[in-house]
């Protein structure tokens, strides 16, 4: 949901380089958040939150290089000049 109104108003507001910066941005700096608030509600064990937040890491690389690769299709080809 994050990267989907992220993107949605970076789209409608800025300019191809602000809103893929504005959707890296936020979705990179709240997907640890999240999901350490998510699952201190659905779980009791310290360990397993912290290992999900670790894990985090990972997706949230991966999810940066998803949303570069995609950028061309959501923002347009970047014009030379």
């Amino acid at each position: 949901m994050n990267f989907a109104l992220s993107t949605l108003v970076g789209k409608l507001f800025f300019s191809r380089g602000e809103g893929i910066s504005l959707g890296c941005g936020t979705v990179m700096r709240n997907l640890s958040v999240a999901l350490a608030i998510a699952m201190t509600v659905f779980t009791e064990s310290g360990a397993e939150i912290a290992i999900i937040i670790a894990l985090a890491y990972i997706v949230r690389v991966q999810s940066a290089a998803w949303y570069v690769k995609f950028s061309d299709r959501i923002f347009g080809i970047a014009s030379e000049g």
